[in-house]
Order: C-alpha cells, then sequence, then structure tokens
C-alpha cells in the first residue's frame, strides 16, 4: 500500500500509527541505499534528541501493573491495533541471541503481508525500551526516512502504571513533511488511546 497525502481514508490513518508507537515508521524502495547507512553514531544521536526533544509525545494511565503494560506496549499490538496481524521477535543479532534483549528484531506483520522491522535499543524490563526502525529489512511503504520509538513506564502510588511514548522521525519529502507529520501525530495519540482502553478492560487480577 502506497501512502497518498491527501488520502483521508481510516487504512491509511491506521497505518500512520501502528508503531507507536505505534509507528509506523517504514520506506519506500527508492530509500533502501539511504536507510543502510545509518549508523551507530548516527542512532545514538537520534535516541537522544528523542529522549530530549522528540518530534512528538503522548501519554496514558492505565490500572494495570508496571509489567502488564510494557508487555502490551512492547509485544501485544496485534490485540488492540487495526491492521496488525502478529507480533514476532528475532533474537538472532541480540546480545543474547536466547532472549529479547539489545539487538533483538521486533517484526510486525500487516493484514497485506507486509512487514515492519524494529531493532531494539534499550531495553529494561519494565521501566524503558527504545527501538530503531529498520528501513532496509521492511517492506511497508510509508514516506518516513527513519524513526525511534522511546517508552517509559512509572508504577503510582495507586496502582496504577502511567507510560509515556517520544518519538522522532524524518519524513522522506519537504514537500509532504507538514502532512505527515499532521497524520503522524494524530495516529499516535489515537491508538495510545486504544492501548489504553484495551489495558483498562482487562481488569486487575
Amino acid at each position: 500500500m502506497t501512502y497518498h497525502p491527501m488520502n483521508g481514508n481510516s487504512k491509511t490513518a491506521h497505518l500512520f500509527g501502528t508503531l507507536y508507537c505505534l509507528a509506523l515508521f517504514f520506506l519506500l524502495p527508492a530509500q533502501l541505499l539511504l536507510a543502510s547507512e545509518y549508523d551507530q553514531q548516527f542512532i545514538d544521536a537520534e535516541l537522544e534528541r528523542t529522549i530530549v526533544n522528540p518530534d512528538n509525545s503522548t501519554a496514558i494511565e492505565v490500572d494495570q501493573p508496571i509489567g502488564i503494560v510494557f508487555d502490551a506496549l512492547l509485544s501485544r499490538l496485534a490485540e488492540y491495533t487495526q491492521n496488525i496481524t502478529r507480533i514476532d521477535f528475532d533474537h538472532s543479532r541480540a546480545a543474547d541471541p536466547t532472549a529479547l534483549s539489545i539487538g533483538s528484531e521486533r517484526i510486525t506483520t500487516m493484514d497485506d503481508g507486509r512487514k515492519l522491522v524494529q531493532r531494539i535499543i534499550i531495553f529494561e524490563p519494565p521501566n524503558r525500551f527504545a527501538y530503531f526502525t529498520d528501513m532496509a529489512l521492511s517492506t511497508v511503504n510509508v514516506p518516513i526516512d527513519y524513526s525511534i520509538g522511546y517508552y517509559t513506564f512509572a508504577e503510582q502510588s495507586d496502582g496504577k502504571t502511567a507510560a509515556t511514548v517520544a518519538v522522532a522521525y524524518k519524513p522522506s519529502s519537504r514537500l509532504t513533511a507538514f502532512l505527515v507529520r499532521l497524520g503522524f501525530n494524530r495516529a499516535l495519540s489515537r491508538d495510545f488511546e486504544k492501548a489504553q482502553a484495551y489495558l483498562n478492560s482487562l481488569g486487575r487480577n
């Protein structure tokens, strides 16, 4: 599916929301070479920008323990986000090849079969995680050159959990940058609200 800036259909809007997160954070085929050139120094600098001065951020508070909220926003997106069919993890290039850790890849499969690959660059459960979208491995087309998502979690005194996501990204074209940012920011807030509703609907054990 190719994104058309003036197309207001709900599927395109939901697609922007799926990487917080969602995100989502993909690439046009002509950008594959550029995406492959993002080295660790660049990623580290963009992560710092995401933490200090993100392009957008949003927050929710839910009546769930911190561990459940951390897990839901990391690995259960398919349960509350439209157009996502499954989430898988590949640990073959991770710091610990036997478990989820820095270097693991979160692979999001969309309902059209295309995939989004996000490499974990911070993993400190249940307090925070971050990922860098690997454009060279992703197969979904959205006009974004790269993105980073940074998630933090804090348990409140009443037992609820506050979660915040901050994102940094670069639209692939200056001509459509305003529309991309507007659509992305709206979708991010909407999908986080869906995550909040999903988590609150679970009840507490």
